[in-house]
């Protein structure tokens, strides 16, 4: 499956989106020399909805990580045994992409190709979408991982930013603290703002995610700067409130600024999900136990609220005209997962080819308002208003459902954006990892009870304990652990980032925001 899934993405970033198949490569078409940047674009969007958000990152990773779906029958990754294969994905993809991206920047200064790249949209505003792109790429490092090799275009000659230049011969880059790096996107991510041509055009083609729109991309740069602010809101909340109080009036607005890829609609150019369950026939994947409890509002600060999340069936479709959808345990194995009989599947608008994956969404920044305003009501109703247009809900049962939530609070806030970020297990992770909200999932030393039926046709109660297969991990996973490889090829350099990590390289040892 995992070589399938590389002959899949090469293929389809071949010819995607709004840059057709006969784009004008660089002197001959047939014999190209230099792509064009439109292309590096629209690949590196593709491979940022899609790599970090399929069935092996997310299904198996992040969307389990943060409980919104759950192995059907195979589990060990809802345990946090990660596979190698994973792991190394975890890391290797974003730094393909970033490479990408910095050839994006180098053949819009390279005076030997600039005029030709001009053709495909202003150099000056090429080079701040790259840089706007390759901080979210890089943030998604940090946020996984901890210190990481790093580099940014605002301090490129920086001798401790070793990645990404192996032209100049390192290929054993050194690691860059987390907190470090967070400093310096926060930096790259209002230059790049701030030197953003509005009056020209970004790219002329392949731009998904904003359409070549410089306003757009700026707004995109901002909303990136709220999403780390809040990050940073614990550890070190001058620095968070400073950057509110300079992005805040200049995010996203409304849900028609949403950053988002939409991906095409044959199985080529499909989403992760169409080709997991479709052109791939999975079924290992349904909708958590914890996360139905909190939708059907047995559980949870909404728990006062007769009617359901209306989101519940626009998120998943039942299985057999089920009466509800029904979940499956989460960390509890594989015996209690299979025993579940009718578990849901995700909605058809998630399979289907031309899903439309969220980068950044206007509800998400409703919610900072909300937290950087003290909890603020409206901000907190704007969110959850803006996450049930978003996902399609009837307007009439958006009102009825809004109308009887309980007032803003840290709880209700960070728990209905826990629900609105739903499909960005990244995003959500990271913010259980910052926040502890929601209260509801499962942690390791839960029980879950299950019935089974004996050979004589009575059945019993059996009780599960959430266990993890990791030794010393007795929580959700705080970070991944780094690839092998770094441990063979850069060794000096992985033991020096092991040795700043509060445990070591594991997976419990705490990133710098971490301090729930």
């Amino acid at each position: 499956m995992k070589t399938f899934k590389y002959k899949l993405i090469a293929v389809a970033t071949l010819c995607f989106g709004a840059v057709s198949c006969d784009t004008d490569y660089i002197s001959d078409p047939d014999n190209p020399e230099v792509a064009p940047t439109t292309q590096l674009v629209n690949n590196s969007q593709f491979d940022l909805a899609f790599n970090l958000n399929d069935q092996w990152l997310a299904g198996r990773g992040t969307l389990g990580f943060s409980q919104y779906w759950g192995g059907t029958f195979y589990t060990d990754e809802n345990r946090y045994q990660l596979r190698v294969s994973q792991i190394n994905d975890f890391w290797n993809d974003p730094y393909r992409i970033l490479t990408d991206l910095k050839e994006v920047i180098r053949l819009n200064e390279d005076p030997a190709t600039a005029d030709l790249m001009s053709a495909y949209g202003d150099n000056n505003n090429q080079i701040q979408a790259a840089r706007i792109m390759m901080a979210y790429a890089f943030s998604k490092l940090v946020d996984t991982f901890g210190p990481v090799p790093y580099w940014s275009y605002g301090q490129k000659d920086n001798a401790d930013f070793q990645a990404l230049r192996l032209d100049e011969g390192i290929n054993s880059p050194k690691y860059t603290s987390d907190e470090v790096i967070y400093d310096d996107l926060l930096n790259e991510l209002q230059q790049a703002a701030n030197m953003m041509d509005l009056s020209k055009t970004v790219f002329t083609e392949g731009d998904t995610f904003c359409n070549g729109d410089a306003a757009k991309w700026v707004k995109f740069a901002h909303s990136l700067r709220l999403r780390l602010a809040a990050h940073l809101n614990s550890v070190n909340p001058t620095l968070a409130q400073q950057v509110y109080a300079e992005s805040a009036d200049k995010a996203l607005m409304s849900n028609s600024d949403n950053i988002s890829f939409t991906f095409g609609t044959d199985d080529l150019t499909g989403g992760p999900w169409h080709d997991a369950f479709t052109v791939g026939a999975r079924r290992d994947f349904a909708p958590t136990v914890s996360l139905m409890d909190l939708m059907y509002n047995r559980v949870g600060p909404f728990s006062s609220i007769n009617d359901e999340d209306p989101r519940v069936d626009q998120f998943f479709d039942t299985r057999n005209d089920t009466d509800a959808i029904i979940g499956v345990p989460y960390g509890f194995g594989d015996t209690p997962a299979r025993n579940v009989i009718d578990e849901g599947i995700p909605d058809v608008e998630i399979i289907k080819p031309d899903f439309v994956q969220p980068i950044i969404e206007f509800a998400e920044i409703e919610f900072i308002r909300s937290e950087f305003e003290g909890w603020d009501q409206t901000h907190y109703l704007n969110g959850v208003e803006a996450s049930m247009e978003r996902w399609g809900v009837a307007s009439s049962d958006a009102s009825s459902y809004i109308s009887a939530l309980p007032a803003a609070t840290e709880e209700t806030v960070l728990t209905q954006k826990y629900l609105a970020l739903y499909m960005d297990g990244m995003e959500s992770w990271t913010e259980y990892r910052r926040t502890g909200f929601p209260m509801t999932l499962s942690v390791p030393g839960d029980t879950y009870d299950y019935e089974v039926e004996n050979e004589d046709g009575t059945t019993q109660t059996v009780t599960a304990t959430f266990t993890t297969l990791i030794p010393g991990l007795n929580e959700i996973p705080s970070r991944v652990t780094y690839p092998q490889n770094e441990q063979l090829l850069n060794k000096a350099n992985w033991e020096e980032a092991r040795n700043t990590l509060s445990d070591g390289d594991q997976m419990f040892s705490k990133i710098f925001w971490d301090i729930n």
